[in-house]
């Protein structure tokens, strides 16, 4: 399992059971739809039981088109950095989510989750799941390629993981080292 979706791993717990998607290939060849307003400002799970850790989000605009991403992972809350971009597919709004610790190319894969907001104006997030039938072990050459097989496959069960829900929060800090 590549670095980025151990990142990911922590900082979903639903993706215990299921996994994301990784890919070398994003949605979209390159960033072209403008960064979705809603999305910047500091985010906090709602946990689905007691037990669940809180899992902090920050979101940034970091040009018109592009944002970073924090979150903290792990025990000792290392701070997590990634960079991301917005790609619709029959009106599904997509990230595209690529880490950026590194510059290694095995380090700087995609992961992708749809999201919208509810009544409540709170995000709500699926990852791409790698357990999808057709998707497990798949390997896309194109981002057109890639775009195409989601754009099919966008309305089947299985797809997408089971929801996770982040209601907005006024402070959190992050460190990073």
């Amino acid at each position: 399992m590549r670095k980025l979706s151990v990142v990911l791993l922590i900082l979903f717990p639903i993706l215990f059971l299921y996994g994301c998607y990784e890919s070398e290939v994003p949605l979209s060849e390159t960033p072209s739809l403008i960064v979705d307003s809603k999305l910047i400002r500091n985010w906090i799970n709602i946990p689905k039981n007691k037990n669940e850790k809180d899992l902090t989000l920050l979101l940034r605009k970091f040009n018109e088109e592009e944002y970073l991403v924090a979150w903290k992972r792990g025990e000792d809350d290392e701070t997590v950095i990634a960079r991301g971009f917005n790609s619709k597919i029959n009106n599904t709004n997509i990230i595209n989510l690529q880490g950026i610790d590194t510059l290694e190319k095995k380090d700087r894969t995609f992961v992708f989750f749809k999201y919208d907001f509810n009544e409540k104006g709170n995000l709500v997030i699926n990852m791409l799941s790698n357990d999808y039938a057709n998707l497990k072990g798949k390997k896309f050459k194109s981002s057109k390629e890639f775009a195409d097989f989601v754009q099919k496959n966008i309305s089947q069960k299985g797809l997408f993981d089971d929801s996770i829900e982040f209601k907005p929060t006024k402070e959190i800090s992050f460190e990073i080292n």
